[in-house]
């Protein structure tokens, strides 16, 4: 991984030749053609890998690299296996989870909205659900809503306290400000998924006025 990190561009085919050369042909067969499909050809994925090793903070990058290939993969898979065996059942590679319904925007046709907005997980028991999931050799968990950053003094905690685990969040966006930019760079194992419906006019139609702005605001803000 760290030879990968040195050089991602030109490493990247190295290390597949070497995958190819020494792993079995029927080990993640789909992902690996997939993989160098995207490569060989530099696709939309191999442009967007590319982007996201070169134009992220190296030590976040470089930690959330190891997480979900080290922690959330090569070690998860053999303990996945077993567990999928002892309880004869799918483990997931993937959990998600809603840390809460309540959001601060009104978004037209928001499905999350027909819940209202005081369903909430406690911390104890989304504490509990990750640390069920990583004895089961789960490390990916998936955060949903309503908006998750509502609640995003406890999804930082979390991050902190499941350092072996990689969180990602689909949110609105209008809720990062620059502290929690820096959070997000403490913890290193925090990714943002930011919905938009399109540029401002359309985006604002849906989400209210101004939102738009918010979340260009939001993305200056971490790219800086």
């Amino acid at each position: 991984v760290d030879y990968f990190l040195a050089d991602p561009e030109h490493n990247i085919v190295k290390i597949m030749d070497l995958i190819d050369k020494v792993a079995p042909k029927d080990l993640f067969a789909s992902q690996r053609t997939a993989f160098r499909g995207a490569i060989d050809d530099q696709s939309n994925w191999y442009r967007l890998i590319m982007h996201i090793m070169n134009d992220t903070n190296p030590e976040v990058r470089d930690d959330l690299v190891k997480t979900l290939i080290i922690d959330g993969s090569l070690m998860a898979w053999p303990v996945q296996e077993a567990n999928r065996d002892k309880y004869e059942c799918n483990i997931p590679w993937a959990i998600l989870l809603d840390p809460t319904s309540a959001c601060n925007l009104h978004c037209t046709g928001c499905w999350a909205a027909e819940y209202g907005n005081r369903l909430n997980l406690s911390f104890e028991d989304m504490d509990s659900i990750c640390t069920q999931a990583e004895e089961l050799g789960i490390h990916a968990f998936l955060l949903t809503g309503g908006e998750p950053l509502v609640r995003k003094a406890d999804v930082i905690r979390l991050c902190e306290k499941h350092k072996e685990s990689a969180f990602h969040c689909f949110t609105n966006g209008t809720l990062i400000d620059e502290d929690f930019c820096k959070e997000m760079l403490r913890v290193g194992n925090f990714v943002p998924s930011i919905s938009l419906e399109g540029f401002e006019k359309e985006n604002d139609a849906r989400r209210g006025a101004g939102t738009f702005n918010k979340v260009m605001h939001a993305m200056d803000l971490m790219k800086k």
